[in-house]
């Protein structure tokens, strides 16, 4: 039986007998002329099976083309009329703050402000979410196929109770959804990170060591394994996976911020100072200054102490355990009227939890010889980085979830 080539329509995309011009079926001029002219009239020529086949295919080209091309077309003036309602939408706003300014200024910088909080509270959302499924992305796309649907349902459940802070049922689901699949690193990594988020640190660091088993080159299961271990005072473990990230760019920091701290454990002020210098130039931030002129304060450089506990407080006025530090400075170079400034400035910056307000409340003033962000580290049972000082346990804390997103 001889095999029928079909031509189509780019409209209905009925098929049409070779040589037609227009379509039996909508009355559509067809694209595809099969046959010139000049053949319009020989009855003697008969294309090969090849060729037809070869104009049925491009027939079918032309009309996918001619489809693309009105989608494009539609989208685009989609695009341009949301993008005149938006222009008169802005518009419209820009005019009505332009003449509330005119009458209630006050009113109109308020209403602004708002505005603003809402479009970057939405801004910000909309970033958690992308993350949020950028992660769950990747920690299904490391499960090895098995028992699927449990796996996607017990992460799923798992993270919203997280979101709802449930955190003893979350982490029952992700800890029977990591039995279920054990080699999942990325599922692994946000287990132990909000595991080490809850402050539960020896359940985080048997999930890390799990991980980097697996994957013992992993950025983010060596930092954070890292800086387990030196919370605990584990020094030489803690430096070895760190010494892995010094080249890691978005990671130096908070490498140079661990090693500083356990110099000063280890009461090496030198190598100390050193890394929280290092510290300083990823962050110019008061709590670095701040530890800089404690380390001076240690080694009994009082003018460099002085002048870090300074840049420290002009950054942050209300830095009150900077303050005090300054004030003690000055109680053992005699001047006493400085002291009492620096103590009466400390008080009144009213900083919650600072370090200082159990000295201050005292009404002998205290001779230090230990600084103030280092005085934990004598105690039984010390956290070296989470404990201590409560605004650098929380810069530190912001500075690792900053670098392990």
């Amino acid at each position: 039986m001889e095999k029928k080539i079909a031509c189509y329509c780019q409209s209905c995309r009925a098929a049409n007998n070779l040589g037609e011009t227009i379509c039996r079926k909508c009355g559509t001029r067809l694209l595809l002329v099969v046959f010139p002219q000049s053949l319009k009239y020989d009855t003697n020529y008969v294309p090969s099976y090849y060729e037809d086949h070869i104009l049925e295919r491009v027939s079918l080209l032309e009309l996918r083309l001619a489809q693309a091309t009105e989608q494009l077309a539609m989208a685009l003036e989609f695009i341009s009329r949301e993008a005149k309602s938006f222009q008169r939408d802005h518009t419209l706003l820009q005019s009505f703050f332009e003449t509330l300014e005119k009458f209630n200024p006050d009113l109109s910088e308020m209403l602004s402000q708002n505005t603003l909080e809402l479009l970057n509270e939405k801004k910000e959302k909309q970033t958690a979410n992308s993350k949020r499924e950028k992660l769950l992305h990747e920690i299904f796309a490391a499960h090895d196929a098995k028992q699927t649907e449990l796996f996607a349902h017990l992460v799923k459940e798992g993270v919203k109770l997280l979101d709802a802070k449930e955190e003893k049922q979350a982490f029952l689901n992700l800890e029977r959804a990591a039995l279920v699949s054990p080699k999942n690193v990325p599922l692994l990594c946000f287990i132990a990170e909000h595991l080490f988020r809850a402050d539960k640190f020896d359940s985080a660091k048997k999930t890390l060591e799990q991980a980097f088993e697996i994957e013992p080159q992993n950025a983010k299961v060596l930092l954070l394994l890292g800086v387990i271990y030196g919370d605990a005072a584990e020094t030489e473990k803690a430096r070895k996976l760190l010494s892995v990230l010094v080249s890691a760019a978005d990671k130096t920091f908070c490498v140079n911020y661990v090693w500083g701290m356990l110099a000063a454990f280890e009461a090496n002020w030198t190598e100390s100072l050193a890394a929280f210098k290092q510290a300083l130039e990823d962050a110019d931030a008061p709590e670095i200054h701040y530890l800089i002129g404690a380390g001076y304060f240690q080694t009994g450089k009082f003018d460099a102490a002085l002048n870090h506990f300074q840049a420290a407080i002009s950054r942050d006025i209300k830095y009150a355990d900077a303050w005090f530090m300054q004030s003690v400075i000055y109680e053992f170079a005699g001047n006493e009227e400085s002291a009492n400034n620096a103590r009466a400035a400390a008080l009144e910056s009213r900083e919650t939890g600072a370090q200082c307000m159990e000295f201050l409340k005292k009404k002998n003033f205290p001779k230090l010889e230990i600084a103030l962000p280092f005085q934990h580290f004598k105690r039984e049972k010390n956290h070296l980085l989470t404990g201590g000082s409560r605004r650098l346990s929380q810069f530190f804390r912001e500075r690792i979830y900053q670098a392990i997103e």
